[in-house]
């Protein structure tokens, strides 16, 4: 009785939250939808467009910048910034904001020129895919300026701002993706550098706003960044290990079944798009209200912000994913043609299982990363990466792309036992 008696309670608390929340959340919806529209469409327009093992070299390529760009550079700089900005007066976060932009299109720059010399490199002894790792080089710190710039609207609670940018990144997107196919440069390295241009021109919209910024004093600036690094490599560290369960299995089938195989599952993963959209909205707006919330509250205000979270995202992830389970196969043979790709509805079903649950964990996760203590939640990831190593090799040879997603399955059942289980242990001590 006291479980269900919680359980209605958590449900009861997420609706109300949303409701008091409905303009940021409506225009954060409109946001994300914008940026998952766009890679939906650009997604499918390459899969009917590039042969499938172009299609699979240009996952793998995605698959990769989503590493830099959302596992390392977000987990720096933005996973923590909730919990820094608001251990600081609001007069200083001029300061903030400026030295986030210059610290992280820095340490962006830098990858992306390593990765632009190694694609000059990969080309010069006649690889044809030096072309495709100069783009994601490009790539990097165009997409960071966007992200940085995004978050930030975000923090500020300015969400037009960030409409307006996704709106932007969308106009540019068709313009250049148009222009590509109507010039036959139809190769996996155009399209990165569709996406590079779109994101620079989305990003450098900051320059529309530079009333906001202030140049960051020394004592200001090297207390947030320390704060945010010292955080960081935890942000970093979970968020690498759901990627390796997620979007890094993408190279990991091309190396175990074939580029075919990576392409399979990016379809796959691309079906479930609005669903990660949608929770990675309910993540970014309700982040810097439960930091602010949270920041001198009591643990068991952590733990009903927890349950209310998950109750939420994980029925929303349940619906979605029948809906999918129902009508996502007619949808993909409707908008993908003269392509073979391994996505069946077992594969569909299964998928759904995966986001179900990893919504249900970020729900959870959520008031942790708002105080910045996502450390508490690692031993969950690394039960998850631990159950993925010891079901993929096995499953992917019996059963191909169906098999890595049965090792999602698995890798994000034993993430939720494992957090459930030390939430229990921490709300009895």
């Amino acid at each position: 009785m006291a479980a269900q008696s919680r359980v209605a309670g958590a449900a009861r608390g997420a609706l109300g939250r949303l409701r008091r929340a409905g303009g940021n959340v409506a225009l954060g919806l409109i946001d994300q939808a914008l940026l998952s529209g766009s890679a939906f469409v650009l997604t499918i327009v390459l899969a009917n467009v590039l042969d499938i093992n172009s299609f699979g070299q240009f996952s793998i390529a995605w698959s990769f910048s989503i590493l830099i760009e959302a596992v390392f550079l977000r987990g720096l700089f933005d996973d923590g910034l909730p919990a820094t900005a608001h251990r600081i007066p609001k007069s200083l976060w001029s300061q903030l904001r400026l030295g986030l932009y210059l610290s992280s299109l820095l340490v962006s720059a830098v990858l992306g020129l390593l990765l632009v010399i190694a694609g000059l490199v990969i080309g010069a002894v006649g690889s044809v895919a030096g072309g495709l790792v100069i783009a994601t080089g490009l790539a990097i710190p165009a997409v960071r300026l966007q992200s940085m710039f995004r978050r930030i609207c975000y923090l500020d609670g300015r969400l037009p701002r960030a409409v307006v940018s996704s709106l932007t990144y969308c106009a540019v997107l068709v313009v250049s993706a148009g222009l590509m196919i109507a010039f036959k440069l139809t190769g996996a390295a155009a399209a990165m550098a569709c996406i590079a241009i779109s994101a620079a021109l989305a990003g450098s919209l900051l320059l529309a706003h530079t009333s906001d910024l202030a140049w960051p004093q020394t004592r200001i600036f090297r207390g947030s960044l320390r704060r945010l690094f010292r955080n960081g490599r935890w942000f970093v560290a979970t968020s690498f290990t759901y990627w390796i369960g997620s979007i890094g299995l993408i190279p990991v089938c091309g190396f175990l079944i074939g580029l075919d195989a990576s392409a399979s599952l990016r379809i796959l993963l691309l079906a479930f798009a609005p669903l990660s959209q949608f929770c990675a909205t309910m993540f970014s707006v309700r982040l810097p209200e439960i930091a602010a919330e949270l920041r001198a509250g009591r643990r068991s205000a952590v733990a009903a912000a927890a349950r209310e979270n998950a109750v939420l995202l994980g029925s929303i992830a349940l619906a979605y994913g029948a809906t999918v389970v129902l009508l996502g196969q007619r949808m993909l043979a409707l908008v993908i043609h003269g392509q073979s790709y391994e996505v069946g509805t077992g594969s569909i079903a299964l998928m759904g299982t995966a986001m179900a649950l990893d919504a249900v964990w970020l729900g959870l996760a959520l008031p942790l990363f708002a105080t910045g203590r996502p450390q508490r939640f690692m031993l969950s990831r690394i039960a998850g990466l631990v159950a993925l190593c010891c079901v993929l090799p096995l499953a992917a040879e019996a059963w191909q792309v169906m098999g890595a997603v049965v090792a999602m399955v698995a890798s994000s059942a034993a993430s939720v036992i494992v957090v459930v289980l030390t939430n229990s242990v921490r709300e009895k001590t």
